[in-house]
Parts: C-alpha cells; sequence; structure tokens
C-alpha cells in the first residue's frame, strides 16, 4: 500500500532481470525444502498489492472521502497530523482528512503516518458501520476477481500441510479482515493498523503496533513468535523487513522502491503472475 506503488510495479519488475523470476511450483519446491529443514513455520504475506491487485486499503478510506463521512470526533487529531507535517488544515473533519491524503498521494506525507491515519480518522464509527462500508466497496471494486491466481496454490499447499498463513498489512485491519475471508484466513492471523476501541466506537488513534516497515516484524512476533517464517511475500519497500526474515522471500509485483532495495534482501526472487 504505497502512493508510488499505484503507478504499477509490474513493469518495473519485468525490466530487473536481476531478480530471479521463478514460477509458482519453483517456489512451492523452495518453501518445502526450507519447510523439511527448519521443522514448524509459518508463511507471512502482505495484502495490498501481493495478495491481490490494488488496494483495498485505498479504495475503502477514498469511498470514506467520496462520502463524507470523517466525523467531529476524528478532528482535533486530523487537525494536529496535518500541523506536524505542514499540511493546511483547513475546514472540518472532512476537509482536513482530503488535505491529508492529498499530500499522502504527493509523497508529502509519510506512508507511516498516512496508513495509521487511513485507520484512526474513522473514529466515531461502530465497527459493525465500518464493516458494512468495507463489504460495499469490496464488491463495488470486484474484489473477488482481483485475487491472485498464482498464490492460491501456494495457500491450499499451506493448508495441506497445517502450516499457518499470517497477512501483515498497512492497511485498516477492519479491512484487511473482510478482505482475506475467501482466502480461509482467520482474524487472529492477521495484523494491520488497528484504531483503538472506546465505549463501541473508534478512536482517533492506534491501539496496537503500526503495522509498517520494522514494526510487521513486531506484530508477527507477536502472533507467533516461536515460529520461523518459511516463506514471506511482499510488493513494496516497506515489506523488506519483512521478506528479510524469511527462508524464501517472494516478490510479487514489486514496487519500483522494492526493487530499488532487492539487492538488501538475500535470496529473493519474483514470482511470475
Amino acid at each position: 500500500m504505497t502512493a508510488a506503488h499505484l503507478d504499477g510495479g509490474a513493469a518495473a519488475a519485468s525490466s530487473s532481470p536481476s531478480i530471479p523470476r521463478e514460477s509458482t511450483t519453483d517456489i512451492l519446491r523452495r518453501i518445502e525444502a526450507a519447510h523439511g529443514a527448519v521443522g514448524p513455520g509459518a508463511l507471512a504475506f502482505d495484502a495490498d498489492g501481493t495478495l491481490w491487485e490494488g488496494d483495498v486499503g485505498v479504495d475503502v478510506f477514498e469511498a470514506f472521502l467520496a462520502g463524507r463521512c470523517a466525523r467531529p470526533e476524528a478532528e482535533a487529531a486530523l487537525r494536529r497530523e496535518a500541523e506536524a507535517f505542514g499540511v493546511a488544515a483547513e475546514g472540518g473533519a472532512h476537509e482536513i482528512a482530503g488535505a491529508l491524503y492529498a499530500a499522502f498521494t504527493a509523497e508529502r506525507y509519510p506512508e507511516d503516518r498516512a496508513f495509521a491515519m487511513m485507520a484512526w480518522a474513522f473514529a466515531g464509527w461502530r465497527e459493525d458501520e465500518l464493516a458494512a462500508l468495507v463489504d460495499r466497496v469490496l464488491e463495488e471494486k470486484g474484489h473477488a476477481g482481483r485475487i491472485r491466481p498464482a498464490l492460491l496454490p501456494i495457500l491450499d499447499w499451506a493448508r495441506s500441510r497445517g502450516v499457518p498463513v499470517y497477512v501483515v498489512s498497512a492497511s485498516p485491519r477492519a479491512v484487511i479482515e473482510r478482505a482475506v475471508r475467501r482466502l480461509g484466513i482467520a482474524p487472529e492471523r492477521i495484523a494491520a493498523m488497528t484504531p483503538a476501541v472506546r465505549e463501541g466506537r473508534l478512536a482517533p488513534e492506534l491501539g496496537a503496533v503500526a503495522t509498517y516497515g520494522d514494526g510487521k516484524i513486531r506484530a508477527l512476533e507477536r502472533m507467533f513468535p516461536e515460529l520461523a517464517v518459511l516463506a514471506a511475500f511482499g510488493d513494496s519497500a516497506y515489506d523488506a523487513a519483512l521478506l528479510r526474515t524469511a527462508r524464501v522471500p517472494v516478490a510479487v509485483s514489486p514496487s519500483p522502491k522494492l526493487l530499488a532495495v532487492a539487492d538488501t534482501i538475500p535470496g529473493l526472487v519474483l514470482l511470475a503472475t
């Protein structure tokens, strides 16, 4: 989930011969070998741009902005965020949220802060209200048809071997939970940007570690401290830390920024999608 990746990483990937390109079958052989060598382990996936094409977190936030859905509970925190990063903070919660998003897409607002903001900007919403919005957007955007077929055999292999699958995303948790349901991934195996909840409503702050960069590793370690990462899959530069933890690091339609740091990820391979 990056502003830079919105212009498409696949074309850039095709022009980068330094990363070995391998089929799903080839990568499964690598995972099988790692599984045999280290014993119990897990697979770890980024979500947007990796498990599926596009970014459902962005889709939902754009629908949030289009519907002028920001509520007064978010205004003070949004204003503080805008002032901290030199973004014009005129108007109310809706206008400030829109200005922050525009700054993000122009790469003038840091990704880690932007992704967190896109989760807690729903302050004042009930969780069931957000779930209804997410379901509507996933349906409208044809989410089921955006899931990457090349990854399905890997998920099937994990189920057949009893290997747990974890998803670590910088999108809002409510979005990812509902987006991965058809893949059979349980909520307790998801780490994502999670706003605090107070008196049944979302609060304008995170209630868990920010799942960006090294934060993805910390979140993953909290979920399964005893397991090795057999393989990790990601598309963005801020997935690099996660990819480095894996015996088999796999780039999926990588963004230009991930390609730029590819030589810092030992053993990185590119999934042929």
